[in-house]
């Protein structure tokens, strides 16, 4: 595994992941979020929630990136192999909030399934940036 090659895809996918997860949660989804009291910020908190989003979707950027590049040879040549693995990997990653569901009062069900729907797109947006970036060896 080239450890440069695999820090610099994740970085990578991490921020494209970012700029998508802006997109599907402010953008998409943002209306829904006012209507539900759970998830309305105070202004003054959002900047330094938005520092934190960007360092976590780079992290979680690197460590997918680490995983995809020990897993290369298993995984098709190119963005199709990067698409699978993120697809499947955002899977697991969005399965997890049904946990919220168990532990937090009133947390709405539907939004579950909404943010694994919106892990399973973010991760194999990330994951084609990774297929494309850390090319499989031949």
């Amino acid at each position: 595994m080239n450890w440069g090659r695999a820090i610099g895809a994740g970085l990578a996918a991490g921020f494209v992941q970012n700029i998508a997860n802006f997109v599907m949660h402010g953008l998409v989804l943002g209306g829904m979020y006012l209507d539900q009291p759970a998830f309305v910020q105070e202004p003054e908190n959002m900047a330094m929630q938005i520092v934190w989003f960007l360092v976590i979707a780079l992290v979680l950027g690197v460590v997918a990136s680490l995983l995809f590049a020990s897993s290369r040879q298993s995984w098709q040549p190119g963005v199709k192999g990067g698409l699978h693995f993120g697809v499947l990997l955002g899977a697991v990653v969005g399965f997890q909030q049904f946990y919220l569901t168990l532990v937090v009062n009133d947390f709405p069900y539907h939004v579950a399934w909404l943010w694994l729907a919106v892990d399973v797109i973010s991760f194999g947006i990330g994951g084609m940036v990774l297929g494309a970036v850390y090319k499989r060896a031949e």
